[in-house]
C-alpha cells in the first residue's frame, strides 16, 4: 500500500456533513480502471469553506498527498487560491489539477505559466480526470497531457488547452459513491443525482450553456438504490441536484418512491428539488406527494423576473409564465405552501419594473418573494456579454469567495439597485411577514392603490429612522458590505423584525400606517387591528407582544398562553375571511386567534447563522408558522368549523 501514489480529493463546501458527490463520482470512475488501481490510493477531505483558512492548509499539507483535486466553485475559490499557493510551497513536486465551473475555461485567469503542476479540467470531469492520472503514470516530470482531452495547463511558458472531451452519454459507466462502498453513513445531506443536463440557456446560469441542451439519465434502477441506500442509512436531508425535477415522466414515481423509503426507514426527513420550468402538473403532483409524507412544506417557483424584455435578454422567455401561474394557482388549491425566487438586477430589468413585478406577484397571491442577489457566474451567457449589457459588479464573501454581485446594468444604476435593495428589505418586513396583509389588500383591492407604491412607502419610512435603529442598521449595512450574499442574511432579518427586535419593527409599521393618507379610513385603521392579531412568530417562546388595549375595533376577550380570542365587528369579516381564506364565519365573530404552530424555540447558544437558516426556512413556509383562526362559536352555515390556515 505505501507504494502508491496518494490521491487527495479535496471538496470545500456550503454545508456541513454533505455527501463529496463530485469527489465520489471521480473516484468510483478512476477505480474502474486497472492501471489506476494498481497505482494509486484515493482519500477524500471535505469541509465547510467557512472553515479557518490555516486549519485547511495545515491539513491539506499535513496530507502529503502526490495528487490534489480541487473542486472550485465561486463560494470556495478565494479559499482554493490561498490552498494551491501553500501546497505548492510547501510539496513543490505535488500535482494538482483544479475543476468545477468557476475554473474551467478560465485557465489563463487562474493558472500560472511558473507553474506547470497545476491544471484545469475543462467541462464534465470523470473521463479526463481518469486519463489525467493515467498520463502521470508515465511520467510524473513530463506526462504527456497533450494527449487528454479536456485539460489547460502550461508547457515551456506557453498555455496549452486541448481539445474538448465529450460528454458522457452512458452515466452508467460512472459507479455509484453510494452503492460501492466509497461513501460511509458519516453524513446528513445528500445529493442526488439523476440525470444531467439542462434544455435551457439561461443567461445567469452555467448549467444549459455547458451542456448544450442534452439530458442524459442515471438507470432508474441505480437511483432507486441509491435512494433507499441514503434512507437505510438515516441521512436526513435529501438535495435533488438535476436541474428539473419533473420534467420526466418517472420523476412522478421516483418520488414517490422516496417517500416510500421514507416511511421504511424514517429518512429522508426532508427533500429540496428544483422544480422543472414548463410542468405545471408534474411538480404540483411531485410537490404533494412529499407534502402528504411531510417531506417538503413549500414549494419553490423560480421565476427570476416578470419583465419580458428581461427574459428576452436572459434567453429565458421560452420559460412560460403561464406555467408558473398554473403551478401557483395549483399549489394553493392544495393548500401547498410555495416561495417565488427572484434575481436583482436582470439586464433589461428597470428600478420600476423590479417593483411592479413584486406588485404584480402580490396581485396573484404570492405568499413569499424571495429576490436574491445576481451573482455573475463565469462562462455564462451574461458573463460573456458582460461589457455590452452594462454590468457593474462588486466583490462579495469576503476572502472565502470569490463571488461578484452585479450592482449595475444599462438600464439599472447603482443608485438604483441601492434603491431597489431598500424596497425589497421594506418588502421583507411587511409582506413576507404578513404584517399588512388585510390592509394592503384592501387598499388594492377597494382603493385603487398599487402593492408596489405601500412597499415603496414603507422603504421611504425606514429610511428616515436614525442611524441607531437596529432595523434600518441590518439593511444599510446588509447593502454596504454586500452581507445579502450570505445565505442566512435574509433569514436573520426576519429573526430581528419578528424576534429580536419584534416589538420595535412592530412600531414601526404602526407608525407608518399612522403617517399615511388612508389612515383616514376607519375600515383601514380596523383590519390593521387584525393584521397585529395576525402577525406571525418564528419562534414558540418570542414573548406575546399585541397590545391590545389599543384598539378600538377588535375587542380582546382572552389570552392564553400563545393565542388571543378576539371580536371582530361583522363589517369586517367579509375582508378577515378573504385576508386569512376562512370559508365561514361563526354568527358573533369570536375567534381565539391560536399562534402554536410549527416553531422550534429560540435557544441563545445557537449560532447566528442558525437562526438565520432557521427563520428563512420557516418564511418559505410562513403558512406553517401563520396563527390559525378558530371560531368559538357555531358558524352561520354550519356548526363547527375546520381551521384553516393562511398561506
Amino acid at each position: 500500500m505505501s507504494d502508491l501514489k496518494k490521491v487527495l480529493l479535496v471538496e470545500l463546501s456550503v454545508f456541513e456533513r454533505m455527501t463529496p458527490l463530485a469527489s465520489g463520482y471521480l473516484q468510483a470512475y478512476a477505480m474502474t480502471d486497472s492501471l489506476i488501481r494498481s497505482e494509486y490510493r484515493f482519500e477524500r477531505y471535505s469541509t465547510v469553506a467557512r472553515t479557518p483558512r490555516a486549519d485547511v492548509i495545515r491539513d491539506l499539507v499535513r496530507a502529503t498527498a502526490d495528487v490534489y483535486a480541487i473542486s472550485c466553485y465561486v463560494w470556495n475559490m478565494g479559499l482554493v487560491r490561498a490552498v494551491v499557493e501553500a501546497i505548492r510551497q510547501a510539496r513543490p513536486q505535488a500535482q494538482i489539477i483544479l475543476g468545477g465551473p468557476q475554473v474551467m475555461s478560465q485557465a489563463q485567469r487562474y493558472l500560472s505559466r511558473t507553474d506547470e503542476k497545476t491544471v484545469i479540467c475543462n467541462g464534465e470531469g470523470e473521463v479526463t480526470f481518469s486519463q489525467y492520472l493515467r498520463a502521470l503514470t508515465e511520467s510524473q516530470v513530463s506526462p504527456r497531457l497533450d494527449e487528454v482531452s479536456g485539460l489547460s495547463f502550461y508547457r515551456d511558458g506557453e498555455l496549452v488547452t486541448t481539445p474538448k472531451q465529450p460528454r458522457i452519454s452512458n452515466l452508467n459507466d460512472i459507479p455509484s459513491p453510494f452503492l460501492t462502498g466509497i461513501f460511509d453513513s458519516a453524513y446528513s445531506i445528500a445529493i442526488l443525482e439523476t440525470n444531467r443536463g439542462c434544455p435551457y440557456h439561461c443567461g445567469f446560469c452555467f448549467w444549459g450553456a455547458a451542456t448544450n441542451d442534452r439530458v442524459y439519465r442515471f438507470d432508474e434502477d441505480r437511483v432507486r438504490e441509491e435512494i433507499k441506500w441514503t434512507a437505510k442509512n438515516e441521512i436526513l436531508f435529501l438535495f435533488i441536484a438535476d436541474a428539473n425535477w419533473g420534467m420526466l415522466s418517472r420523476d412522478v414515481d421516483i418520488s414517490r418512491h422516496i417517500t416510500d423509503c421514507a416511511k421504511e426507514h424514517g429518512a429522508p426527513n426532508v427533500v429540496y428539488f428544483s422544480a422543472a420550468k414548463n410542468k405545471p402538473q408534474a411538480v404540483t403532483k411531485i410537490t404533494g406527494i412529499f407534502q402528504d409524507a411531510n417531506l417538503i412544506a413549500s414549494q419553490p417557483v423560480s421565476l427570476q423576473t416578470l419583465e419580458p424584455t428581461s427574459l428576452d435578454l436572459i434567453r429565458r422567455s421560452n420559460i412560460k409564465l403561464s406555467a408558473f401561474a398554473a403551478i401557483q394557482e395549483d399549489l394553493r388549491e392544495k393548500q401547498i405552501s410555495s416561495f417565488i425566487e427572484l434575481i436583482w438586477p436582470l439586464p433589461g430589468e428597470t428600478l420600476d419594473s423590479f417593483k411592479r413585478g413584486i406588485g404584480t406577484l402580490c396581485e396573484n397571491e404570492a405568499q413569499t418573494v424571495i429576490a436574491y442577489p445576481h451573482l455573475l457566474l463565469n462562462n455564462t451567457p451574461i458573463y460573456h456579454s458582460a461589457d455590452s449589457m452594462g454590468i457593474v459588479t462588486r466583490p462579495a464573501g469576503g476572502d472565502v469567495a470569490e463571488a461578484q454581485i452585479v450592482i449595475g446594468t444599462k438600464e439599472a444604476s447603482v443608485e438604483d439597485f441601492v434603491e431597489g435593495m431598500y424596497y425589497f428589505y421594506a418588502f421583507h418586513a411587511l409582506h413576507n411577514t404578513r404584517s399588512l396583509r388585510t390592509v394592503s389588500r384592501y387598499l388594492v383591492r377597494q382603493k385603487g392603490m398599487k402593492y408596489q407604491d405601500i412597499f415603496s412607502a414603507f422603504a421611504d419610512f425606514l429610511r428616515r429612522q436614525g442611524e441607531d435603529d437596529p432595523i434600518l442598521s441590518y439593511i444599510e449595512r446588509s447593502i454596504r458590505d454586500a452581507d445579502y450574499y450570505d445565505v442566512n442574511n435574509y433569514g436573520l432579518f426576519i429573526h430581528s423584525v419578528l424576534h429580536e427586535h419584534r416589538e420595535i419593527a412592530a412600531r414601526h409599521v404602526r407608525r407608518f400606517a399612522q403617517s399615511q393618507d388612508w389612515w383616514d379610513d376607519a375600515k383601514a385603521r380596523a383590519l390593521f387591528e387584525i393584521d397585529m392579531v395576525n402577525r406571525p412568530y418564528m419562534y414558540s417562546n418570542t414573548p406575546m407582544d399585541v397590545h391590545t388595549e389599543e384598539f378600538q375595533a377588535l375587542r380582546l376577550l382572552d389570552r392564553g398562553p400563545r393565542s388571543y380570542t378576539v371580536q371582530v365587528p361583522a363589517e369586517h369579516l367579509t375582508d378577515l375571511a378573504d385576508a386569512v381564506h376562512i370559508p365561514a364565519m361563526p354568527e358573533d365573530g369570536i375567534f381565539t386567534v391560536e399562534h402554536k404552530r410549527l416553531q422550534y424555540p429560540f435557544m441563545p447558544t445557537q449560532s447566528r447563522d442558525h437562526s438565520g437558516s432557521y427563520c428563512h426556512g420557516m418564511i418559505e413556509k410562513v403558512g406553517n408558522v401563520l396563527p390559525l383562526w378558530q371560531p368559538v362559536s357555531p358558524s352561520s352555515e354550519e356548526k363547527g368549523l375546520d381551521a384553516h390556515v393562511a398561506i
